[in-house]
């Protein structure tokens, strides 16, 4: 038997590695780095969102996740949040639904808080993360440490970085009804229902035979006995 090539054992080693990869466990997604966040110091349904930084996923089961910020507010952006924490309105946040899409319109699920709650935390908050067992993301939401607003006012030099907690939450399938064997089992009662209702068309003689017959043998043979005693 020949010894193997250096090349057979090249296709042996990516076969192996093929595998161990589809052996690896659901948490791990290489392509969860790089989920974008956006958010909006706006109000009404035409607010502009801006792009606020990235969330990094290492593992779904295990919680790892972490936010990068891209860049830090500018002026006007804090001036925009103070506006909106004074007038008690909403700050909106929204992550698109696929991760790592590159291509097509993007679809996104979006959550708000009170903008005064993120105003007094000095932009202090808890994302979390609702994904299926795929990674697509299902729904977010987001919340401060604060129970409720005091309406206090905050340096703008304390507004310039966001400070994120990032927590994932894995809605895992439920137990599948077993619908085929329910089928089966309603169809076989169905069937057996109906044979018990069919008619039956039988002769009185095919139904009762194995009454009529012992009957008859009895009258005869008391008949055949009645005529001797008689002799």
């Amino acid at each position: 038997m020949a010894a193997p090539t250096s090349k057979s054992l090249i296709n042996i080693l990516f076969i192996i590695l093929e595998l161990l990869s589809a052996l690896k466990s659901d948490d791990e997604f290489e392509g969860l780095t790089s989920l974008p966040v956006e958010y909006a110091f706006q109000t009404g349904p035409d607010a502009v969102f801006t792009r606020k930084g990235v969330i990094s996923i290492a593992s779904l089961k295990g919680n790892e996740a972490h936010f990068s910020q891209e860049k830090a507010l500018d002026d006007e952006e804090k001036n925009m949040l103070k506006i909106l924490a004074q007038n008690d309105d909403i700050y909106r946040l929204r992550v698109p639904t696929k991760v790592g899409q590159v291509d097509g319109p993007l679809s996104y699920v979006s959550t708000f808080m009170k903008a005064c709650a993120l105003y007094e935390t000095r932009l202090s908050e808890t994302i979390t993360l609702n994904v299926d067992t795929s990674g697509n993301v299902l729904g977010v939401s987001t919340r401060t440490y604060l129970p409720y607003c005091q309406y206090n006012s905050v340096p703008s030099s304390q507004l310039s970085k966001f400070n994120i907690t990032v927590e994932i939450s894995q809605t895992l399938p439920g137990p599948v009804p077993d619908t085929q064997s329910y089928i089966q089992r309603m169809e076989q009662e169905k069937a057996e229902k109906a044979k018990g209702q069919q008619q039956d068309n039988r002769s009185f003689f095919a139904k009762y035979w194995m009454y009529l017959v012992p009957l008859f043998i009895f009258l005869l043979v008391s008949s055949s006995q009645a005529e001797e005693g008689g002799r």
